[in-house]
Order: structure tokens, then C-alpha cells, then sequence
């Protein structure tokens, strides 16, 4: 793509060196992105990490980021529980929240039977294990949540970024 972009320019008299700074490469693949509860759970309490950042901002951003990009939340029986076990939303209440950033979401339904013990000591705790064995599962590209460290096994089998380094 680039040598097209230094192809086209030498046939312009106004050719710069800062056309290839501002040239950017058409996104050819759509990611399907498999989130963690916590990222949703800290947009609706309006939560503050410990530097007094603004998690549920950079939550939001996040959310109008994969908006922007047309890429894919994976949403999973395991996260709805997880969301419903904090507020009592429903799947359809979540979906609700999601539409507000218009973006695109695919909920994928548990399977009956998931090959866990490969990716038991992925995460830190059991539920975070089970994410990362479901977003496997679901083919997703990479996981998002604000406890990257709880995910730092998970690394060796999927990505695992937090919603700024979207």
C-alpha cells in the first residue's frame, strides 16, 4: 500500500514527504473483540481507578472506538451473569446500553461442552480462566479489560489489552 501511495504522489508536482505521515491503510478485517464484564460494569458506576482516572471514560472511548472501526463486541452468557449479578440487567438491557454507541454486538451462547483444562491457570481467577477459554472458544481476536494483570497466562494463548490500548 505504501509503494502505491509513493507511486501516485510522483506523479503530482505538489508530491510531499508529509502525505505519507497522514496516509493511512484501509482496515481490510473486522475483529471480533470479547469483552469483560468489568469494562461494561465501569461505564455504568461511573468508576475511578486508583490514578483517579476516569475508568467509565475510557470505557465509553473505547466503546466509540470499536463504533468507529465497525469491529465486533463478543458478548457471553458468562459476561450477562457477571452483569447481572451486579446490577440485574438483562441481556436485552445490556444490548440497550451497547446500542447507545452504536455499536456491533454478537452474543454467543455457552456451548454445552468447552475444553477448559487447557486454559484452567489462563487467568487469575476461575471466572477470568473461563473468559479467556470462551473468547477462544468464540474466535475472537482479543480480550478487553481493565485487570490486564489478572489475564497476564491468558497472554500466551489470545491478546489481552485494556480499552485505552484499543
Amino acid at each position: 500500500m505504501l509503494n502505491a501511495a509513493l507511486q501516485i504522489g510522483s506523479f503530482s508536482d505538489d508530491f510531499s514527504p508529509s502525505f505519507l505521515y497522514s496516509f493511512t491503510a484501509p482496515r481490510l478485517m473486522v475483529k471480533l473483540i470479547y469483552l469483560d464484564s468489568n469494562v461494561f460494569i465501569s461505564s455504568i458506576n461511573k468508576e475511578i481507578g486508583y490514578s483517579l482516572r476516569g475508568l467509565f471514560v475510557e470505557a465509553e472511548e473505547f466503546f466509540f472506538r470499536i463504533s468507529e472501526r465497525k469491529d465486533i463486541l463478543v458478548l457471553s452468557g458468562h459476561f450477562l451473569n457477571e452483569v447481572n449479578e451486579t446490577f440485574g440487567y438483562s441481556k436485552e438491557e445490556v444490548l440497550v446500553f451497547l446500542n447507545t454507541f452504536g455499536l456491533l454486538t454478537k452474543f454467543c451462547d455457552e456451548p454445552k461442552t468447552i475444553n477448559f483444562s487447557k486454559y484452567r491457570k489462563a487467568g487469575s481467577h476461575f471466572k477470568d480462566s473461563l473468559h479467556v477459554a470462551l473468547a477462544i472458544h468464540f474466535k475472537c481476536d482479543l480480550i478487553v479489560t481493565f485487570n490486564t494483570k489478572d489475564f497476564e497466562n491468558a497472554k500466551k494463548f489470545i491478546k489481552v489489552i485494556s480499552p485505552a490500548e484499543y
